[in-house]
C-alpha cells in the first residue's frame, strides 16, 4: 500500500503511462434513499410553496369577487388593518391565553406522568395504553364528546358540578369567563398523552447508570430530577412543544363545534377568525394577512422553543 506521503504507487500507472498518483474523484449523486425521497420531496414543496404565494398574493390585494370587479393592489393596507382593528387584537390575546395555558398545563401533566410511568415496573404498558387513549379520537368527536357532557340538560360533567352548586344556571361552554378554560382542559385531556409518549421515549434511553452515579452521590428524587433527568430530557420537551405550539396555533376544530367562537368571542383564537373573515364573509384580503402572521408568529416561537431547549443540548449529554 502507497505512504500517505506522496509517493507514488509503483504498480499503478497513470493515463499517459508515467508512475504518479491516481486520484479518485467523487462524483456528484444522489443516494439511493435521497432518490427516492426526491419525487415526494418536489411534490411536497409544489403543494405548499403554490399555496403561500397565493396567500402573500392575496395579502397585499383587494380580491374582487363580485363578477367583473378585478383585484386591486393595497399594499400592506390589510397587514395595517389587522394590527389595528380592536376585534382582531382581541382575537391574538385570546390565542396567546389558549396556547400559553395550554401549553404550560400539557408539559407538566406529560413530563409528570412520563417521569411515572418511567418508574413503574409493572403493567407499564397497560398504563400506556390506557394514557394515550385520547390521543386516538378525532378532535371533532372530541367536541361533541365534551360538548354532550357538559350539556346543562344531560350533561355528567354538568351533572356533577351542579351537585356542587356550579354553573347551575349558565353553561360552562355559554359563560364568557369559562368557555376557554374548558376548552384548554378539553384540549389538554386530548393531546397530552402526545407529550408523554415523546417524553418517556426519551426517559428510556437515558442509561442506568446516570442516576446510579446520582444516588451514589448522595442527590434525592428531586436532585435527581433538577439535573439528571431534566437536562436530559429537554430536547425530548423541545419537540413535543414544537408539535404542540403548532398544532394549538391553528386550533379551530373543536371550538367550532362546541363554541363557534363565542360567547361574545371569548374564544374566538386567530384560527377561528381566520376561518371567519375568510370563509364566512369572503374577505380573503385580510384573512390571507392574518394567515402570514400567523405563520411569521409560529417560526418564531418554534425558534425561540429550539434555542431555549436545545441550544445546550450538546453540553447537557
Amino acid at each position: 500500500m502507497a505512504e500517505a506521503t506522496g509517493t507514488a504507487d509503483p504498480e499503478r500507472q497513470a493515463p499517459d503511462g508515467e508512475q504518479g498518483l491516481v486520484q479518485r474523484l467523487p462524483t456528484p449523486s444522489l443516494s439511493f434513499e435521497m432518490a427516492l425521497l426526491l419525487p415526494s420531496i418536489v411534490f411536497l414543496a409544489v403543494i405548499s410553496f403554490i399555496p403561500l404565494f397565493a396567500l402573500l398574493w392575496m395579502s397585499v390585494m383587494e380580491v374582487g369577487i363580485v363578477a367583473g370587479r378585478s383585484s386591486e393592489f393595497v399594499g400592506l393596507e390589510h397587514y395595517a388593518d389587522v394590527l389595528t382593528d380592536a376585534r382582531h387584537i382581541n382575537s391574538w390575546w385570546t390565542t396567546v391565553l389558549y396556547v400559553g395555558s395550554a401549553l404550560v398545563l400539557q408539559t407538566v401533566l406529560g413530563v409528570l406522568l412520563a417521569v411515572s410511568l418511567d418508574a413503574v415496573d409493572r403493567a407499564e404498558n397497560v398504563f400506556t395504553s390506557v394514557i394515550i387513549m385520547p390521543m386516538m379520537v378525532a378532535p371533532v368527536v372530541v367536541g361533541l364528546l365534551w360538548d354532550f357532557m357538559l350539556s346543562n340538560t344531560f350533561g355528567l360533567y354538568a351533572f356533577i358540578l351542579h351537585q356542587f352548586g356550579l354553573f347551575t344556571e349558565t353553561p360552562i361552554l355559554a359563560s364568557d369567563q369559562f368557555a376557554l378554560p374548558a376548552l384548554v382542559i378539553m384540549d389538554t385531556w386530548q393531546w397530552t398523552p402526545l407529550i408523554v409518549l415523546i417524553v418517556l421515549a426519551r426517559l428510556k434511553s437515558i442509561p442506568n447508570q446516570v442516576y446510579e452515579a446520582a444516588a451514589i452521590d448522595g442527590a434525592d428524587p428531586w436532585q435527581r430530577f433538577r439535573y439528571v433527568t431534566y437536562p436530559l430530557i429537554k430536547p425530548a420537551i423541545a419537540i413535543a412543544l414544537l408539535l404542540r405550539s403548532m398544532d394549538l396555533l391553528r386550533f379551530f376544530d373543536k371550538i367550532f363545534i362546541t363554541t363557534g367562537g363565542g360567547p361574545a368571542d371569548a374564544t374566538k383564537v386567530i384560527g377561528m377568525f381566520i376561518y371567519e373573515q375568510g370563509l364566512r364573509y369572503q374577505n380573503y384580503g385580510p384573512a390571507s394577512a392574518l394567515g402570514i402572521l400567523l405563520l411569521v408568529v409560529t417560526i418564531v416561537i418554534g425558534f425561540l422553543f429550539v434555542e431555549y431547549f436545545m441550544g445546550g443540548a450538546g453540553d447537557d449529554e
